[in-house]
């Protein structure tokens, strides 16, 4: 299936910058086509890209040279725009004349952009160039802007170690450009200075070596601080994305979003990460290199009239440092994080750019493996863990400290079979959630909470309604007499949801509750959940199951996750929203998953006639969508992304 905004193709795919542009149109909903360079001698490892949320499913891998242009021919088809990032490799010690090499670079780039045109589908082409196209020129101007380009005699007589790589940005991005006005292909150029930040990409990309010089020791690199601009990897990803969907863009934009110098880069390190030896203002005072001019940092902002924050100059003060520490979107909480949805929720804040505490339970013999989540990207930032139990909401209130929002997601472990009356094990899952409602409270930070229910809460009563929304409620006496052998869960959660929403009216608490249906698709976490686990009952095997498949709704788990934030995002928010994106009996089931996996033996419709279960009944999620959200997923992104984790962890 195409994603929801189409399909384009990123070049150079394995390269810091690329590989994290693909992350981002992954989880905005694009399909994806990336090339990458073959390698004489062996295959490229290539899995930190098709394991990215979405890469199962929308993520195709192409093998091309930029030195045979036919290559790119098959990944353009069908793409409607293009990111051209993929830079040659440059050898300038080879003994070619350093011309030809340069000239070899910019035939790669025509190439490119041929191939763009021959597709007849490609509508538009970002073309990632360098501050180095701009900056190296004797204009003697303090400020530069799009309009300056670097000078080739300039840059020779500077005798720059990497002079011919500056000569090639300034000369394949001026080709590029004539040669898309040439031929009516519309091209935007993007411009970022120095890129930092975390990486997917296997190997520390040289940009960031460079601006950890400090940190690293390599004082050959200290010249190159003297007054230094950089931008951070998801500003220069998203920027890309936003010039290639703005209609209005046009030329060339410069993307970067801090100037430092060399004693405000010490000063910063010092102060931040005082375990590393960093050089003091002493050892850097006889310091000389190269300044750079100032870039005119109102790019996108100023000439689109929208998008990016606006990337205006400032200096690295502390406020801006705060700023920095707590993440662009403040800091917020996950309980439960190890599970299903809360682990992947919290991938997706970090995504977005929040910082994240979470909650983990101690578990009684030994500490939990939460890698998973450490190594997720942005984690060794900007997350962090605390141990926490339900049963002891004192527990939660370090974890709160400071947080503008709290997504309860955690669920107790609720043991019906310990001889405790069931009443008294519902209380104490309720009484949890109390718990946490009045840490949240006492926080005095807390703004929103987003509380994780389940369709559950709805469904299950004697309304004979065949659509329900969120002014329906479970009945508990209903589920007892259903004689449902996990009817006492179903009861705590209506049970827990009811009170929760009543405690929050009482004490002025803004509380949202989401209730998504069965949750699918690909997971992050070690273990398989349990709702993939019964959704994919037919794939294993499971015939227990299939009574729960009568009429099934389901929802991506992506699209859980997303909803938690837009519901924490959206002032005008309030009270119950189902999320839930589609609904399949246990016919379309069957037919669906024989048509698209044949490799397992499905059951048939003849073997499924006798399944009798409880049905049930379709639940709307009008209110959700006329809020403003949009389902990205359907049944084929959830399955396959479900399979392609079973497969991966060893479960198929």
């Amino acid at each position: 299936m195409e994603g929801e905004k189409g399909r384009v193709c990123v070049t150079g795919g394995t390269g810091y910058v690329a590989s994290w542009l693909i992350m981002k149109l992954l989880e905005q909903g694009y399909s994806v086509n990336t090339t990458v360079r073959p390698h004489p001698e062996h295959k490229r490892d290539v899995s930190f890209l098709t394991n990215l949320p979405g890469g199962s499913e929308r993520l195709q891998i192409f093998y091309a040279d930029l030195s045979e242009p036919s290559h790119f021919d098959v990944a353009f088809k069908g793409c409607v725009g293009v990111f051209h990032v993929a830079s040659p490799t440059l050898d300038f010690g080879n003994g070619e004349p350093e011309e030809v090499v340069i000239q070899r670079a910019t035939d790669g780039t025509i190439g490119i952009l041929k191939a763009c045109l021959n597709s007849k589908t490609v509508k538009r082409v970002v073309c990632t160039s360098s501050a180095s196209a701009v900056v190296f020129n004797d204009s003697g101007a303090e400020m530069i802007d799009e309009t300056y380009w670097s000078n080739v005699d300039y840059i020779k007589a500077s005798n720059l170690s990497i002079g011919p790589y500056f000569i090639s940005k300034t000369l394949t991005e001026k080709r590029a450009i004539e040669f898309a006005q040439e031929h009516g292909l519309d091209l935007v150029t993007l411009l970022p200075t120095y890129i930092h930040g975390p990486f997917i990409c296997p190997n520390m990309p040289a940009s960031v070596h460079m601006s950890l010089a400090m940190v690293l020791g390599d004082h050959e690199q200290y010249k190159l601080f003297i007054n230094t601009p950089m931008v951070h990897i998801d500003d220069v990803a998203r920027a890309h994305i936003f010039l290639l969907e703005n209609p209005e863009a046009k030329g060339r934009y410069i993307c970067s979003s801090d100037m430092i110098t060399i004693e405000e880069m010490s000063e910063f390190l010092s102060a931040k990460y005082p375990e590393y030896s960093i050089p003091t203002l002493e050892m850097l005072k006889a310091l000389e290199s190269l300044v750079y001019p100032q870039r005119n940092y109102w790019i996108l902002v100023s000439n689109l009239g929208m998008g990016l924050t606006t990337c205006l100059l400032e200096p690295f003060n502390a406020a801006k440092k705060r700023r920095d520490m707590e993440g662009e979107k403040g800091r917020v909480c996950v309980t439960g994080g190890t599970g299903y949805v809360a682990s992947w929720l919290i991938m997706k804040l970090l995504e977005q750019g929040y910082f994240v505490n979470t909650t983990v339970r101690p578990h009684p013999e030994h500490k939990r493996d939460v890698s998973f989540l450490t190594s997720l990207p942005g984690g060794s930032e900007r997350l962090q863990i605390f141990y926490a139990d339900l049963s002891q909401p004192s527990d939660f209130d370090v974890a709160f400290k400071g947080c503008v929002g709290v997504f309860h997601v955690a669920s107790p472990t609720l043991d019906f079979g310990n001889g405790e009356p069931e009443e008294v094990v519902i209380q104490r899952a309720t009484d949890g959630t109390i718990g946490i409602l009045k840490a949240c409270l006492n926080s005095k930070t807390v703004k929103r909470v987003v509380c994780t229910s389940g369709a559950s809460a709805v469904v299950f009563n004697d309304s004979g309604a065949e659509m329900m929304d969120e002014t329906y409620w479970s009945n508990v006496d209903y589920i007892k007499a259903s004689n449902l052998s996990i009817g006492p869960q179903f009861i705590s959660k209506t049970l827990t949801e009811k009170r929760a929403v009543e405690f929050a009216q009482e004490h002025g608490l803004d509380l949202v509750t989401l209730i998504p249906t069965y949750v699918h698709g690909p997971f992050i976490c070690p273990n398989m959940p349990s709702s993939v686990h019964m959704l994919l009952a037919m794939v294993l095997g499971d015939h227990e199951q299939y009574k729960m498949f009568i009429r099934t709704p389901m929802v991506h788990i992506d699209d859980v996750a997303r909803a938690h934030i837009f519901l924490l995002e959206n002032p005008e928010a309030k009270g119950r929203y189902i999320c839930s994106s589609d609904m399949v009996t246990i016919e379309e089931m069957s037919k669906f998953l024989s048509a698209k996996y044949p490799e397992y033996p499905i059951p048939t419709l003849e073997s499924l006639k006798d399944v009798e279960g409880f049905r049930i009944p379709g639940v709307s999620s009008k209110k959700l969508l006329d809020s403003g959200f949009k389902f990205r997923y359907g049944l084929d992104e959830m399955f396959d992304g479900a399979i392609q984790c079973c497969k991966e962890k060893g479960f198929l």
